[in-house]
């Protein structure tokens, strides 16, 4: 049984460990990983697109039968381009405004608005399909990697829309 010295903790546990096993340590190299920020991107925006389809899902607005599956869905009702029976006027403002209040609302994000969450939504699809593209090139060899270009504010939006930031 360890006892304690003045001013001393027992050290009972580590005693045990260094007369059970010889310590060894290994050294691992780091190897520079540049394709771990395309990585990161793609995943940015993966998320962010799952969580674009909830957010017009979970509106109440759409009816079961309704429910969207896809990003390209969500970019046509944002566009209007769909069949909404008893929605008078522009249906792609209307669902516009629905997506930017919940972007709101879930997420605390300011100056999203119906006049540019398209352009989020589509940035986000741009960044996805660039970042994959990317991947699917140099995703082997993690030595090289393009640059992505993408907007720091969108960057951020979607950051934390995708709880990443």
């Amino acid at each position: 049984m360890a006892h304690m010295s003045a001013g001393r903790m027992p050290q009972t546990g580590y005693e045990l460990l260094r007369a059970s096993t010889p310590r060894t340590f290994k050294y691992y190299e780091a190897k520079p990983d540049r394709a771990a920020p395309l990585s990161i991107l793609n995943r940015i925006a993966l998320v962010a697109c799952e969580r674009f389809i909830l957010l017009m899902n979970n509106t109440v607005l759409l009816t079961k039968h309704h429910r969207l599956a896809n990003m390209q869905q969500v970019v046509d009702y944002l566009l209007g381009n769909h069949d909404d029976i008893g929605c008078n006027g522009d249906r792609g403002d209307f669902y516009r405004r629905k997506l930017a209040e919940q972007i709101y609302i879930n997420f605390g994000i300011h100056n999203i608005t119906h006049q540019n969450v398209l352009n989020l939504v589509r940035d986000t699809l741009q960044l996805e399909e660039d970042t994959r593209q990317a991947l699917a090139i140099y995703g082997s060899e993690r030595s090289a990697a393009p640059y992505i270009r993408v907007d720091d504010q969108v960057l951020d939006v979607l950051a934390r829309i995708a709880d990443m930031h």
